[in-house]
């Protein structure tokens, strides 16, 4: 009895640290061959040889300022997107609920339209501030017209898809409105693209980023309290509204950045946690699904850039077609 009981806890022990090794693993692979890859291609040698401070040649220019920030950046900006949308899922006890469907990060693409708008050269700063202004007001308005409902159920869903329709429809207006030069930057940093990614523009992002993520760290273990429902939270001594306005702050604030970063990269919030729940363990299903929201943007910018060469696609166009396609599959196999 002794031996079995030993072979069970090595099972659930051993197995769930095997996932999140062979995921982190993964994560360093498509981490070298972003590092390798290029109209330079370099071997894991040379790119050591670069980050270890070895060399300070062209190769060390090519790895340390043009592909290491956009690695980076793919990693840190598919983790949050892919824990905000595992809070969201999991507040709204849909798998539709995360940002991109809602339409947060569609209202936060709008507040940077309007202050491109109205000044055409900002630094991050600024479009940060308005992307989250954006992204909060939508937040906002969804919850106030649901505000009978609730955000569990099938009516936040809703109104989110339709403000999301409404402000697309209004950014669309915006960048036909302005002058040549601004709508097509615009339009460009509107499919989302990791293109100009540099460590001036990259390093005030990671810092929020990591800020953020302490932040919702710190609040996701009330997750489980708020899926049992308000009043059993509120009999447990769970602040109820106090620890959803930090969830869903936290979760917008997320989207927000990435957005004023990198454009509205969509899908990657919807899948990560769905395929966080297939392949990790669920006891931690926010870091699950940040691990695989920077795995699966990874991955979708190393496609955009080097999989077409030498044209290269905003990273948005290949996250889109992934996760239309996996979108369709899900719900056929729902349907069967």
């Amino acid at each position: 009895m002794t031996t079995a009981h030993t072979r069970r806890t090595h099972t659930t022990t051993s197995f769930p640290l095997l996932r999140w090794s062979a995921a982190l693993a993964l994560l360093g692979g498509v981490l070298i061959a972003a590092l390798v890859s290029g109209d330079l291609p370099l071997s894991p040698a040379e790119v050591w040889a670069a980050l270890s401070g070895q060399t300070h040649d062209f190769t060390a220019t090519v790895v340390l300022s043009w592909r290491l920030p956009r690695a980076l950046a793919a990693i840190a900006f598919g983790a949050a997107l892919g824990a905000a949308g595992a809070v969201f899922q999991r507040l709204t006890r849909n798998p539709l609920g995360s940002p991109d469907v809602i339409g947060f990060n569609t209202g936060a693409y709008t507040g940077v339209l309007l202050l491109m708008l109205a000044v055409p050269a900002v630094g991050f700063l600024p479009i940060a501030v308005a992307a989250l202004v954006g992204g909060l007001a939508t937040a906002a308005a969804v919850i106030m017209l649901t505000a009978r409902t609730g955000m569990a159920g099938r009516t936040f869903i809703l109104t989110g898809i339709a403000i999301s329709a409404l402000l697309s429809a209004i950014n669309t207006w915006l960048v036909y409105r302005t002058d040549t030069a601004t709508a097509t930057a615009s339009s460009l940093w509107g499919a989302g693209t990791l293109d100009n990614t540099r460590w001036d523009n990259l390093a005030p992002a990671l810092i929020a980023l990591a800020a953020l993520a302490i932040l919702v760290s710190a609040a996701s273990a009330r997750l489980r309290i708020l899926e049992l429902g308000d009043d059993l939270a509120v009999a447990l001594g769970l602040r109820v509204r106090r620890s959803r306005f930090l969830l869903i702050t936290g979760a917008v604030a997320l989207t927000a950045i990435t957005t004023a970063s990198a454009g509205p990269i969509m899908f990657i919030a919807l899948a990560a946690p769905h395929l966080a729940r297939a392949t990790l363990p669920r006891r931690r299903p926010v870091l699950a699904a940040a691990l695989t929201g920077a795995l699966l943007l990874s991955v979708a910018d190393w496609i955009a850039a080097h999989a077409f060469a030498p044209t290269q696609l905003p990273v948005g166009a290949v996250t889109v077609t992934i996760g239309g396609a996996y979108l369709t599959i899900t719900l056929l196999r729902r349907s069967r």
